[in-house]
């Protein structure tokens, strides 16, 4: 349930942007009249064609600003594919750029997206851009008004390899022959083999986004289905405006969010942080229980099994704390411990809550694969008999509190927990203290 929230969550500025999109380019006449009856909004619609542009520097700007290549990449892709939009006419047989480009554009968002996280000078980085570069000149040279077979630079070639100005001629046009490959569906105006790669794309980032379920690759998808909806429209004129706007602003908004969602949540848990925590006991009314839990043992447990085995642990007791009852706010405090605020309960109220939960939590089963490393080497390490599995047991003990006369204040009911929660730990672990 949590992840299909989540997925839909990230789902939501794509979807919004794109729908307000498509609003706004059906009404378009409409709203052209009434810009034009008005001075300065007509002044507006005179700059609306050049606003793509200021966003995809936008985008490119703050890719640089925060060392994140893939919304720079993303946003230069962007830009060359509104400029091919309005400086090519698509079904011209005497050039196929456009047709190239939105064949392309789909591999290209591909490679954006694998760039996420990626340092502008790292290598990958330069590699994506050069390839950006190889790919606007081999499209000059093999999409534009060109005999190779008449060209005086390439006939030179043929002392190197005979009929090399023919060769290139014959794969130029079956190149632009499969470009304009006869429509097979429905989009008229996308030639088949671009709308094959819209689908293909479309599949691939999807099932990254599933597994990953990061929203920076819901903004791929998005800026992707944008610039195929400016393709598929009948009017050159909004479409290609409004939809490369809104594919920008969707890359650009889901890196704002993918910030703000690291800067406020635990990466490794998912739950949210000492930050968002903070800003939770800000708003907190005059009753309420906090209850502070550390898992048992669990520094013996990352020393006998592993640090990863043990960021394994902190995940499963996260994804159990997810699911506690009693409308409880939960938090990663640090470290193996966490935090549950309960708005509008006391002590009492809460206790039956968090004793369901660190019951749950005791009878759930928790799986370590074991690796004998004595005789193995690295490549035979975890496999066949040498891999075993054993079975562990999760515990927690729990302190809560609630504001009173000596812990007026949310830091100081933290902090009675925090005793009470050593109270539980003194008193034999596993339990729920006050």
């Amino acid at each position: 349930m949590y992840s299909v929230k989540r997925i839909c969550y990230q789902l939501i500025i794509p979807i919004v942007l794109i729908l307000v999109s498509l609003m706004i380019v059906w009404k378009w006449p409409e709203i052209q009249t009434q810009f034009k009856s008005t001075k300065e909004l007509k002044a507006f619609l005179i700059l609306l064609p050049v606003l793509p542009y200021a966003i995809f520097f936008t985008g490119a700007l703050m890719g640089w600003r925060y060392n994140n290549m893939g919304l720079v990449m993303g946003s230069c892709v962007l830009g060359l594919s509104y400029f091919t939009t309005l400086r090519f006419t698509p079904g011209q047989w005497s050039n196929t750029f456009y047709e190239a480009y939105i064949f392309l554009f789909p591999l290209n968002i591909i490679m954006c997206s694998l760039l996420i996280k990626r340092y502008i000078f790292a290598p990958k980085s330069l590699l994506s851009l050069f390839l950006i570069l190889f790919q606007i000149l081999a499209t000059a040279i093999l999409c534009g008004q060109i005999d190779f077979s008449s060209s005086e630079i390439v006939s030179k070639f043929d002392r190197l390899m005979p009929f090399a100005s023919i060769r290139l001629d014959d794969f130029s046009n079956g190149f632009k022959s499969f470009l304009k490959m006869e429509h097979l569906v429905i989009f008229k105006q996308i030639p088949t083999p671009a709308i094959i790669s819209f689908l293909l794309a479309l599949a691939y980032l999807s099932g990254r986004f599933l597994k990953n379920r990061d929203i920076l690759l819901a903004g791929y998808i998005g800026s992707l289905a944008a610039v195929f909806l400016s393709a598929a429209a009948n009017r050159l004129e909004p479409a290609s405006v409004v939809f490369h706007i809104t594919a920008g602003l969707i890359l650009i908004l889901t890196n704002v969010e993918a910030s703000f969602f690291m800067a406020y949540n635990d990466e490794l848990t998912g739950l949210p942080g000492r930050r968002s925590l903070n800003e939770s006991m800000m708003n907190l009314g005059k009753k309420y229980a906090i209850a502070m839990m550390d898992i048992d043992h669990f520094k013996k447990f990352n020393d006998t099994y592993g640090h990863k085995t043990g960021d394994d642990v902190l995940k499963a007791v996260a994804t159990r704390l997810k699911e506690i009852s009693g409308r409880a706010k939960v938090f990663r405090y640090g470290g193996e411990e966490f935090t549950a605020v309960f708005p509008g309960q006391s002590v009492k109220e809460s206790i039956p809550h968090l004793e369901d939960f660190r019951k749950a939590l005791e009878n759930s089963q928790f799986v370590v694969r074991l690796r004998s490393r004595k005789g193995s080497t690295p490549v035979k390490r975890g496999r066949g008999p040498a891999a075993r599995q054993k079975q562990v047991r999760i515990t927690i003990s729990i302190g809560v509190a609630e504001p009173g006369k000596h812990q007026p204040s949310p830091e100081k009911v933290i902090k009675a927990a925090d005793k009470a929660l050593y109270k539980a730990k003194k008193t034999g672990r596993n339990r729920v203290c006050i």
